[in-house]
Formats: C-alpha cells, sequence, structure tokens
C-alpha cells in the first residue's frame, strides 16, 4: 500500500510539473501568434478546435465510453470548459496583449492562494503548517521572478484587471476539476472541458471559422502546436495531477511554470533573467520541495499507520 502511495504522489507530481513546462511554451507560442496579426479570440479558436477535433478522431476510434457521462456532470463540465479553460484561456492571453509576459505570469500564479481558499470554503479542506510555509514561498517566488520589483515602467490597468481575473477562472478549473474527477477519468473531464470551451468560440464567431486565416501555412502549424502543446497535453496532465495530489497542492506544484518560462525565454527568445528573477525561482522550487518533502518521522508513522 505504501509503494502504491507513493507511485501515485509520484505519477502526479511528475504529471503537474510536466504541465508546467507546457504552459510555459504557451506564453512563447501566444506572443508569436500575435506577430501573425491573430487577436486573443483567433488564437485560442484556433487552438480548441483543432484540439476538439483530435480529441473527438481519439474517442471515436480508440475509447468511445469517454462520451457516456451524467446530466450532472455534463453540467459541471460544462461550467469547466466555458469558465474554467476557455475563461482562463482568453484573459490570460488578453493579459499578455496588454503586460509584460512576466507581470501576465505573475498574475496568473495568485491562482494557487485562491484554490486553497476554494477548497478550505466549498471542500471543507484543512491546510497544514508545511502547506502555507510553502504557498508563502511561491507567492514570494511570483513576486521576485515577475520582476515586479525591479519597475515595469507604465502599467495597463486593463491588463491587470484580465490577469487578476484570469487567476480566479483558473483557480475555479482546478476546484471544479477536482469535483468532476470524483466520478470520471481526466481524459474524460479534459476532452468535455474542451468541446464546452469550442462550443463557446464557435458562438462568439456565429459560426464563421473563415474568420482565421486557415490559407497561411503558418497559422496551421502554430494551430498544432496550440491544440497539442497548450491545450490537450497540460490541461490532461494537471487534472491527473489534481487526481493524484488534490487541486491545492497541484495548484501550488504548477508555479513550476515560472522557472521554466526564464529557461525558454533565455534559450528561445534571448531574454535573460534577472538575479532578483533568478532568486525568485529559487523561492517557488524551495515551495515545491517543501511541498513534497516528508521527515523520517512522518514517513515512518506512515508505514506504522498502514502496517
Amino acid at each position: 500500500m505504501s509503494d502504491v502511495n507513493r507511485k501515485h504522489k509520484f505519477i502526479g507530481v511528475s504529471a503537474v510539473l510536466f504541465s508546467a513546462v507546457c504552459f510555459a511554451l504557451t506564453s512563447i507560442l501566444i506572443k508569436t501568434a500575435f506577430t501573425l496579426k491573430l487577436t486573443p479570440f483567433q488564437i485560442l479558436a484556433l487552438q480548441s478546435w483543432l484540439a476538439s477535433l483530435i480529441l473527438l478522431a481519439y474517442g471515436l476510434i480508440f475509447d468511445y465510453k469517454i462520451f457516456r457521462i451524467s446530466k450532472r456532470l455534463a453540467l459541471i463540465l460544462t461550467f469547466q470548459g466555458l469558465i474554467g479553460s476557455l475563461g482562463t484561456s482568453v484573459l490570460y492571453a488578453y493579459a499578455l496583449l496588454y503586460l509584460p509576459v512576466s507581470l501576465a505570469t505573475l498574475l496568473l500564479y495568485l491562482y494557487p492562494v485562491l484554490v486553497m481558499g476554494l477548497g478550505v470554503l466549498f471542500l471543507k479542506k484543512k491546510v497544514g503548517f508545511k502547506e502555507k510555509i510553502a504557498l508563502m514561498c511561491t507567492l514570494i517566488g511570483t513576486s521576485l521572478a515577475s520582476g515586479i520589483f525591479s519597475g515595469v515602467g507604465e502599467i495597463s490597468l486593463r491588463g491587470i484587471l484580465f490577469g487578476i481575473v484570469s487567476a480566479v477562472a483558473y483557480a475555479s478549473f482546478n476546484v471544479v476539476g477536482e469535483v468532476a474527477l470524483n466520478e470520471v477519468s481526466p481524459l474524460t473531464a479534459m476532452s468535455y472541458s474542451q468541446w464546452f470551451s469550442s462550443l463557446g468560440l464557435l458562438f462568439y464567431f456565429k459560426g464563421n471559422v473563415l474568420q482565421i486565416p486557415w490559407s497561411n501555412p503558418e497559422v496551421w502549424g502554430l494551430g498544432i502546436a496550440f491544440a497539442t502543446i497548450a491545450s490537450i497535453l497540460p490541461f490532461y496532465l494537471i487534472l491527473v495531477g489534481i487526481q493524484k495530489i488534490g487541486s491545492d497542492q497541484a495548484a501550488i506544484l504548477s508555479t513550476f511554470e515560472l522557472p521554466v518560462t526564464f529557461i525558454m525565454a533565455a534559450i528561445i527568445l534571448k531574454e535573460i533573467p534577472s538575479p532578483a528573477q533568478w532568486l525568485g525561482g529559487g523561492f517557488v522550487l524551495g515551495g515545491i520541495i517543501m511541498l513534497n518533502w516528508r521527515s523520517s518521522y512522518e514517513r515512518k508513522q506512515t508505514c506504522e499507520s498502514i502496517d
């Protein structure tokens, strides 16, 4: 039993960390898409529609049972798709339109605080001392890593608002996802949230899919990258993580995206982080390690309780 628990935690932690890598790449992809004169809604429609087609084809060919859900669960996943998935993506894309990547990411990563708060209020969870210290580390880390103390220049209040509300939307995705995962697999939850997100975008465009410049080969390339790297993989992996370790721990672990973003920005965009930003990344990693570290006494107590 102890080995099974360790295996579950390892899978959950690994899934969340890999999802953070995908989300880090998403910011770079969005900035690239802006150079092609695509609007945030066009970017998200491209991403969501292609991802939905891939998931639909997979379900029809390999796993037809993912289509069988209850009416109650359909309502939950509708909320997760329209508010959690689509809402987060749209609001974060608009935040990136008005703000530097560092500041937009900082605002999005206020969501671990919101996830813990929502978990305490609605799921009756208790937050331990270790989780509080880990959360404090991630808050300090996100603040330093964003570069906000180095001076951001003129800050768009509209961008700030988009960033904060994107954090609220992503917190709801995590908390609602944990409820849905009591009844369905991560693949089913992710597929339905993606499909409902796509329907919302189809309604927004009034069915006119030709608003996206499909004739541009670069758009297709970005679309496939968005569908896999920015949509299917990260949302599936984060749901696997939530299922294995819970939404609150998954929320803190996902802040691993920040140091990964720095490394990718340095390699791909030639943006070298400042010393304060590297220090912030260290705090984030410290919070991750603290969240998953157990003393020998704790391990002994766990083994005794199992025996």
